[in-house]
C-alpha cells in the first residue's frame, strides 16, 4: 500500500505523506489519529536520511537550521498533546478539505498549464 502511494504521489507531484494517511485509513483501516502519526513518522526517518546526504555535502548550514530544528520540536511536543484530547471526526473533516484543496490546486494548474 505505501508503495502504491508513493508512486501515485510521486505521478501526481505531491507529498506523499496525504497519500500514505489515505492508504492507511480507508483500505488498510488503521485508526485516523493512528495513521496520521504513522506517516509522520516516515517522512521524518526519509527526511533524516536525506539530511545527513546534504549535511555531508555541504549544503545544509547548521546554523540555519537550528530555529527550524526547535520550531519541530516544539510543534511535535504540543501536536500529540492536541491530538490526544482531539475529536476524530473532526480531524478527518479537516484532512479532508486538506485533500479537496491539493485537488483542486492540481485541476486549476492543470486547466491553466501551469504544471
Amino acid at each position: 500500500m505505501m508503495m502504491l502511494a508513493g508512486v501515485i504521489s510521486g505521478l501526481l507531484g505531491i507529498g506523499a505523506g496525504a497519500m500514505k494517511v489515505i492508504a492507511m485509513d480507508n483500505i488498510m483501516r488503521v485508526p485516523f489519529k493512528v495513521s496520521t502519526t504513522t506517516s509522520n513518522f516516515m517522512i521524518g526517518v526519509t527526511a533524516t536520511a536525506g539530511a545527513f546526504i546534504y549535511l555531508q555535502n555541504g549544503y545544509i548550514q547548521p546554523a540555519l537550521c537550528m530555529p527550524v530544528m526547535i520550531g519541530v520540536l516544539l510543534g511535535a511536543i504540543g501536536g500529540s498533546k492536541i491530538l490526544l484530547q482531539s475529536n476524530t471526526a473532526k480531524l478527518r473533516f479537516g484532512f479532508s478539505i486538506f485533500i479537496l484543496m491539493v485537488a483542486l490546486d492540481m485541476i486549476y494548474k492543470g486547466v491553466t498549464g501551469q504544471i
